[in-house]
């Protein structure tokens, strides 16, 4: 989004005033969507109106600029698409069953209308009803969340207060849930949601089920947590499953290269073009069979290059698939509608 340059200085006003930390020249054009050297532009103007503007520098020597509060800074009233967004947000988690966060971001939104002037909220409000009601989610297929907003609270209290967490977790292999002390370090959301945590005693990171997790109670005994990088951590999969990561090299068709170009399917990724159009895609990340799962949804557009057991596990896979939708005997199958396979109008 682009703004008009006293707009551009006044948001920039507010940002470094509202960052504890500070930020960096390259964050404050992130932020604002322009490039480094309108930022330095802007950050000269701002120190013109604002002599209190000053910097610190990190550990890497790299400035980090901060705006004192006391400076006089008054901050603009929300804009009534920021409200929409976070209520849409919010009505979209719930609807997936993600109730904790949903009510979290109802009440970040009940804030920002309460920094609205009552006259301007009165104007405000049917044009965030019109934007809620113009924006949506497609429906994917996967399970439903359930999660309890007073069970994720409990998860959050111990991982901030680095408490032990006593849990009842039932396993898919045990028949009955067991006592387990875990040490909370955060919570991963994918199609389920998961606490990542060590079991006591063992310094392996695992993921937990939380639709497997009942009673949980923080203990009064604290840990000490050991660095730990969460999504460094979630990056070494294709999905949730943690396993060795390997170097994975796919070729996508001439006629998927623009499709597939648009698409992050990792962190890590390194792509290229190849000389008839192809795309070429290479990660490295763990979850041969989450993996193997997407790339069927590219049907013969895609092609594993590598590694070996990777393509082995696809063939697997499309071998059962296979098996399960051949016709039967004497049944003729039904013509494929090529039409059908892109969405109508």
């Amino acid at each position: 989004m682009r703004y008009e340059p006293a707009t551009r200085l006044l948001r920039l006003a507010v940002l470094l005033s509202g960052s504890h930390s500070g930020l960096t020249l390259d964050e404050m054009a992130e932020r604002l969507e322009v490039t480094r050297r309108t930022v330095e532009r802007l950050r000269d103007r701002l120190e013109e109106v604002f002599p209190q503007l000053w910097y610190e520098a990190d550990d890497g020597r790299v400035r980090r600029w901060r705006l004192p509060r006391q400076s006089g800074v008054t901050l603009p009233p929300p804009r009534t698409a920021a409200i929409a967004a976070v209520e849409t947000l919010a009505r979209d988690l719930a609807r997936a069953g993600d109730h904790a966060r949903a009510a979290l971001l109802q009440e970040a939104a009940a804030h920002l209308k309460a920094m609205l002037p009552a006259d301007h909220l009165r104007r405000a409000e049917p044009d965030i009803e019109a934007l809620m009601a113009a924006e949506g989610v497609a429906a994917r297929p996967g399970p439903r969340l359930k999660l309890d907003p007073a069970l994720m609270a409990v998860f959050r209290d111990a991982i901030v207060g680095m408490r032990k967490l006593a849990v009842r977790y039932r396993s898919a292999t045990a028949p009955r849930a067991q006592r387990r002390i875990l040490l909370p370090y955060g919570v991963l959301y994918g199609p389920r949601a998961y606490l990542v945590a060590e079991a006591d005693g063992k310094e392996e990171m695992r993921l937990w089920r939380i639709d497997r997790i009942t009673a949980p109670e923080p203990t009064a005994e604290a840990f000490s947590p050991h660095p730990f990088d969460l999504a460094a951590y979630a990056a070494r999969s294709f999905g949730v499953y943690q396993e060795e990561p390997f170097e994975v090299a796919l070729r996508f068709a001439p006629e998927a290269a623009e499709e597939a170009g648009a698409w992050l399917f990792h962190p890590t990724q390194r792509v290229e073009r190849a000389a008839d159009g192809a795309l070429l895609v290479r990660f490295r990340a763990g979850g041969r069979l989450e993996l193997c799962w997407h790339l069927f949804t590219w049907g013969d557009r895609v092609r594993i290059l590598a590694p070996a057991a990777l393509r082995a596990e696809m063939a697997v896979l499309c071998r059962a698939v296979v098996g399960v939708c051949a016709p039967s005997p004497g049944r003729a199958a039904a013509p494929r509608d090529q039409a059908s396979s892109e969405p109508g109008p």
